[in-house]
């Protein structure tokens, strides 16, 4: 009851209007909702963006360790960007269902491509958690988990806090950077042999690589990138 009224009272004071068409009421409204189609860009490197293949070329792999990256629409898409960040960074959950429901009717082309794998997150820094309340790659990560049945587990911390890279210029942002952020849960058991890394978003490729090194390091032999969102390098 007291959840309902603190509900109405946010809405009140900040009505929400759809990412779309702007009718207030809700972040995606109904008919929005149900005439949305995804145009999703064209198979490429996630790094260089040589066409082709979501597979990360033979010479961006001589530089990074990630395997390849299965995305939903660019980052340019305003609808998508702007779901994202009310989500991420204003916390708002109620575009939960319509970013699960994307994932679900692209199920198909978003299939990472290993018969056996487990689904881990790329995590936020435990401040950055305590002020959002949540985060949103662990949340990705469980959507992914029960839409391909396969196994959900924390796999990584992370021990540095970093600025937000969707946020910083692209120009000044480059694989390597982020090199040494995480480390593996200490209180991890077993080491996959392949893993689907979710995160919401993937610019540079900065933090899902420094990410995917880690994995490696520790004996994880396929690292596949699993985003909402994917931008430029």
């Amino acid at each position: 009851m007291e959840s309902g009224f603190r509900d109405l009272a946010l809405n009140a004071l900040f009505p929400r209007y759809c990412l779309s068409c702007k009718k207030e009421g809700s972040l995606f409204c109904e008919t929005c909702e149900n005439g949305w189609v995804a145009r999703p860009e064209r198979a490429a490197c996630p790094f260089c963006l040589a066409s082709g293949s979501n597979t990360v070329c033979s010479l961006c792999r001589q530089e990074t360790f990630l395997d390849g990256v299965s995305s939903y629409l660019p980052y340019g898409n305003p609808v998508v960007r702007n779901a994202i960040s009310f989500w991420k960074y204003d916390g708002d959950t109620s575009i939960e269902p319509v970013l699960k429901k994307w994932l679900l009717q692209s199920r198909d082309r978003m299939c990472p491509p290993f018969e056996s794998f487990v689904v881990a997150h790329i995590p936020v820094h435990a401040s950055r958690r305590r002020s959002r309340g949540f985060d949103q790659s662990e949340h990705l990560a469980q959507w992914v988990s029960q839409i391909y049945q396969m196994p959900h587990s924390r796999l990584l911390e992370r021990t540095q806090k970093t600025t937000s890279q969707a946020k910083t210029i692209h120009t000044d942002r480059f694989v390597g950077e982020l090199d040494g952020i995480f480390s593996i849960s200490p209180a991890l058991d077993e080491i996959p042999e392949c893993v689907v890394l979710c995160d919401d978003v993937f610019t540079s490729g900065a933090t899902m690589d420094s990410a995917a090194q880690c994995l490696k390091e520790f004996g994880v032999k396929n690292v596949w990138g699993f985003v909402i969102a994917k931008g430029n390098s």
